[in-house]
């Protein structure tokens, strides 16, 4: 029994031997595997992955941060100061840096407010821009600085950055010229594309801070700097400077233009004053205005700062389409000198005109008529009856073709972002645009600058360059010494049949306009000092029928009373400056817009004496 027990003992140490050699082999082999496994995630993640975790470590402690640049000054003709910056600090979130940017800004609630449209605005710009670093509060005061600053070490994800507001010293009187910059926006993503505006916080948005915007914006720089998991800054790797934005110098006259807004203060329009030697603007006003200044740095509607229904944002300047009515008689005289009319042809001019086998009356301003006159005195009595004479004559076809030739209906090629053309009303433009034939009637009306024809302000002045500078053609410009291809912007329109006696005749009789007792301008303006010649104008808002006078009409609503309008230049031998003036909604051309324009025709050449 002992020796099978025995027996049966050694089996049993032999059996345990083998599982024990076969687990152990088992779990060598298992080992084996495991390192194996081990050795193959490193020999993949250092050699073939080595590249890009390289780049994510880098990162992790590698910054890339865009310097913005200074934005460009901008200056008067004479070297005044008109646009600059002002140092403003915000609050700005780097979002490749934040998981959870709304636990951050809770957190950030804490020390500074944050309004709800502040925090919507940055989900809008965060959705909407591919920039890096969004901001979330702008204006930071100095006490919401240093609590951030105070604080910055808790947080990460977040930066205060210094920027520079613009401003403006002039903020009323020149916001329709300069504009403003705002902050980028969707609107802005199609006009200010590329890598130089990723990280822009302002960009132009209207008037020449938008037309000028890329020489004004500069171009941005960089800095690569080494951080902590903190992100604080530990060293600098490499830097390249922002380069700041071009100063701009301007044709405008500040001094001039502040004297054109306080002159019609009190008034709705626009005023513009021209070089007609050069096509420079010495004033280009649009009242009412807005103030720049406080709409950018309240960051506040301009409904809060302006009443609305003047549409103080539009730029009636350049913008606004009125009829030039009377002012257009000038050009019709010169057409009809051209088709070698007779001038001192005598024509009886009643108290209405009408056409052939037609009952309607196409009345003169004047009520008992003007009497026997030839075209001088049509122009410088301002009489309807002759023109509408002298338009169903002459025909449209014509008309709208000489007219195009002084830019009617045609944009002057200004430089701000947006001009409207106005009409050359045509048979083709009516049947185009309208749908109808054209009629004599039309035909008729046109004579007196009223019907379909519109023009700016701009094209106004435009327009009486061409005549005082009797053919030559210079285009509006804002920027002093602005050439295209290293040539002027002068031309000649087709003067073909015109004499150089045509073009003094015009002249002779827009001089007389000023200074004959009978001209429509003589008893608001009287002055012979600077040799003023012009012309009036007045803008019918409404038709009257056939049987109502518009002189018995008593309690006229504002906004349907005549508009006022003048265009003249000076000094007529040697023209230095043309103004066009248009008051809205205040009656005759001669009791308002004539009086203004004179008042900165004798302005500028005092500020001229002043500075010789």
């Amino acid at each position: 029994m002992r020796k099978s027990s025995s027996s049966y003992s050694n089996s049993r140490n032999q059996h345990t031997q083998v599982n024990f050699h076969h687990r152990f082999m088992f779990l060598l082999v298992i080992f084996g595997l495991f390192i194996s496994v081990i050795f193959g995630f490193l020999y993949y993640y250092q050699i073939y992955e080595h590249k890009h975790y390289n780049t994510l470590s880098e990162t992790n402690r590698i910054k890339y941060i865009t310097t913005l640049p200074t934005r460009g000054n901008i200056y008067d003709r004479n070297g005044k100061l008109l646009a600059n910056n002002l140092p403003m600090y915000s609050l700005d979130i780097n979002i490749e840096d934040v998981k959870n940017s709304d636990q951050l800004i809770s957190l950030l609630k804490k020390h500074i407010k944050i309004s709800n449209k502040e925090i919507e605005k940055f989900n809008d710009r965060k959705k909407k821009s591919k920039a890096k670093i969004v901001t979330l509060k702008n204006h930071l005061t100095d006490s919401e600085v240093a609590e951030l600053l105070a604080v910055r070490h808790n947080y990460s994800g977040f930066q205060i950055s210094g920027s520079l507001l613009r401003n403006y010293n002039y903020s009323k009187e020149m916001s329709h010229v300069l504009g403003t910059v705002g902050y980028v926006d969707e609107s802005d993503i199609e006009i200010y594309k590329g890598d130089k505006y990723q990280n822009a916080k302002f960009v132009g948005k209207t008037g020449l801070e938008k037309f000028y915007n890329d020489p004004l914006y500069g171009n941005p720089g960089f800095e690569i700097v080494e951080v902590d998991v903190k992100g604080r800054h530990l060293r600098r790797i490499d830097q390249k400077k922002a380069l700041v934005g071009d100063d701009l110098s301007i044709t405008i006259d500040a001094n001039l233009q502040s004297f054109a807004y306080e002159e019609m203060k009190n008034y709705k329009g626009a005023i513009v004053a021209l070089n007609p030697k050069n096509g420079e603007i010495l004033t280009l006003l649009s009242m009412p205005a807005f103030p720049s200044n406080s709409i950018l740095w309240k960051n506040k509607d301009i409904e809060k700062n302006e009443d609305i229904s003047s549409s103080p944002l539009f730029n009636r300047a350049t913008n606004g389409l009125y009829s030039p009515a009377s002012t257009i008689k000038p050009l019709l005289g010169l057409l009809s000198l051209q088709e070698k009319k007779n001038p001192y042809r005598m024509m009886y001019a009643g108290p209405h005109f009408s056409l052939p086998n037609s009952e309607r009356k196409y009345r003169d301003w004047k009520k008992e008529g003007h009497g026997y006159v030839d075209l001088n005195k049509a122009i410088v009595q301002s009489c309807d009856v002759y023109f509408y004479q002298l338009a169903y004559d002459i025909g449209i076809d014509k008309i709208s073709n000489f007219l195009q030739q002084f830019f009617i209906g045609q944009k002057t090629g200004v430089d701000m972002p947006t001009e409207a053309s106005g009409i050359n009303p045509s048979k083709e433009w009516k049947k185009k645009n309208i749908g109808y034939s054209w009629t004599h009637g039309e035909t008729v009306i046109t004579g007196i600058g009223q019907g379909y024809m519109l023009t700016t302000p701009l094209q106004m002045a435009f327009f009486t360059s061409i005549i005082a500078n009797k053919g030559e053609v210079n285009r509006p410009s804002l920027i002093l010494n602005k050439k295209v291809n290293n040539e002027s912007l002068s031309e000649m329109i087709n003067t073909s049949g015109l004499l150089e006696s045509d073009w003094d005749y015009i002249i002779d009789s827009m001089y007389d306009v000023v200074n004959e007792q009978n001209g429509t301008a003589y008893w608001s303006i009287r002055n012979k000092k600077n040799n003023i010649a012009g012309k009036t104008g007045t803008v019918q808002v409404y038709e009257l029928p056939q049987d109502i006078d518009r002189d018995d009409i008593e309690d006229v609503p504002v906004n349907l009373k005549d508009h006022s309008l003048f265009v003249g230049f000076a000094p007529v031998d040697n023209p230095e400056i043309v103004v066009a003036a248009v008051v809205e909604n205040v009656g005759g051309g001669s009791k308002y817009a004539a009086p203004i324009a004179m008042k900165i025709i004798n302005k500028y050449f005092k500020l001229n004496a002043e500075t010789q």
